[in-house]
């Protein structure tokens, strides 16, 4: 029986003997290695896992999981336009799109309070934006035209011939 012991005690304590090695080393010598995910910017985004800040949707976001930029609508983008055209504060203005098929547009611009009048607008649409063709009231120059051959005489029918002083048919 004692031959027993002689033989498991070395065993016994060289096995205690490297436990308390290792768990000695793991806390008395701390890993100078960076922890993955420790390297949020100034928003808190963790570029190691992907993530980058979005000015426009004001949040960290992965670019392939979630594009940056947010979906204007045919409406926003052509008032931006008239704003843009007439250098208005576009804080009141009001549009109304009577027609849209996706290249040309037409319809009513006018402010929010109703003492201020409106007219009628006619968009197309060039390299993915949105351009004033005529807005106003009243006869549509064919002047206005000319960069708009195409614009669909259902739309506008007729316009004023500057050269001739007369209304003419598209």
């Amino acid at each position: 029986m004692n031959k027993k012991y002689i033989i498991f005690l070395p065993i016994i304590l060289l096995i205690i003997l490297t436990i308390y090695i290792f768990t000695r080393q793991s806390v008395s010598s701390p890993s100078t290695e960076p922890l993955v995910g420790n390297d949020a910017d100034e928003h808190g985004c963790i570029g190691s896992a992907g993530y980058v800040w979005c000015e426009v949707l004001q949040k960290c976001l992965r670019p392939w999981e979630e594009p940056c930029y947010v979906e204007i609508s045919d409406e926003q983008m052509i008032k931006d336009a008239l704003i843009a055209k007439h250098d208005w504060s576009g804080e009141n203005i009001k549009i109304t799109i009577a027609k849209n098929d996706g290249q040309y547009a037409t319809g009513g611009v006018g402010s929010e309070t109703p003492e201020a009048g409106g007219g009628i607008w006619f968009a197309a649409k060039v390299d993915s934006a949105w351009q004033i063709v005529f807005n106003g009231n009243g006869i549509i120059s064919c002047d206005d035209l000319i960069d708009y051959p195409d614009y669909p005489t259902e739309l506008i029918p007729e316009c004023y011939d500057s050269s001739t002083g007369k209304v003419q048919t598209r």
